[in-house]
């Protein structure tokens, strides 16, 4: 068996983690000395497996090492029940999936509800991607610029635009420009600037005429229940059932 991790943290990211659980959950009676045998080339390999034991993924008793985790299987969920209304669904911590399972092909094709806002104005983005994030949108951007994800092609091209800039500036100029639309069809802007380029470069916004644009969204005042999961049993039941992607809107949110 192999296993896949989601939602990766510091540890959980590194690769001889991988490399680690994948051995634990196909060998028996593994001691450190057999470690040692078949990662030799491992920097701090000590160092690095006390603190997978400290992180609790780990268990080493009697000097035998095994996972401590549960590794979801098909077995584990009623892959049939039909899809549920789109929602916020919220679990952060690491969690692993048999890779060869159709669990894995249900996870990683549900729809997850994306909000970016700012401190500057009200105004939400909304986005709805993949749960695997392969999604071009400017939620999966930031996301995979923070977590220092490899980037798409397209991603690429924006990271000449904007770099890794602070989502919160990017959006306060980005938002402030959308919000222009809520009141004309077409807005002028003479000299756009990286962040108007980069609302262009999604599609969000389209060239009217030289030197002018068009809003390419809708505005909507819709709202997502979020969830909050404490369980990752409870969380993977949920998220296989979140079917429907919601076209990308924006909020004017109270008071704008």
């Amino acid at each position: 068996m192999q296993i896949k991790i989601f939602n990766h943290n510091r540890l959980t990211e590194r690769p001889f983690f991988q490399e680690l659980i994948n051995f634990l959950i196909n060998h028996d009676d593994v001691t450190l000395r057999k470690i040692k045998a078949a990662f030799g080339n491992e920097q701090n390999l000590e160092r690095q497996i006390e603190d997978f034991v400290q992180a609790g993924f780990i268990s080493r008793l009697d000097k035998r090492y095994t996972i401590q985790f549960q590794v979801f299987t098909d077995g584990d969920f009623d892959l049939t029940l039909p899809a549920t209304e789109p929602q916020h669904l919220n679990f952060e911590q690491p969690f692993f999936v048999a890779e060869d399972s159709e669990l894995v092909s249900k996870l990683q094709g549900s729809q997850i509800q994306q909000t970016l806002t700012n401190q500057t104005n009200a105004i939400e983005l909304h986005f709805s991607s993949d749960f695997a994030r392969t999604a071009n949108n400017l939620a999966n951007y930031f996301y995979h610029v923070a977590k220092r994800v490899a980037l798409t092609p397209f991603e690429q091209k924006i990271f000449k635009l904007i770099g890794d800039v602070d989502s919160d500036y990017a959006l306060k100029y980005m938002t402030t420009f959308l919000l222009k639309f809520a009141k004309k069809d077409v807005v002028k802007q003479k000299r756009p600037d990286i962040f108007v380029q980069t609302l262009e470069a999604y599609g969000y916004i389209v060239k009217h005429e030289e030197e002018s644009y068009r809003f390419n969204l809708t505005f909507d005042e819709s709202e997502f229940e979020t969830v909050v999961f404490r369980d990752a049993h409870d969380f993977i039941a949920a998220q296989i059932r979140q079917c429907e992607a919601v076209p990308s809107f924006v909020k004017l949110g109270v008071g704008t």
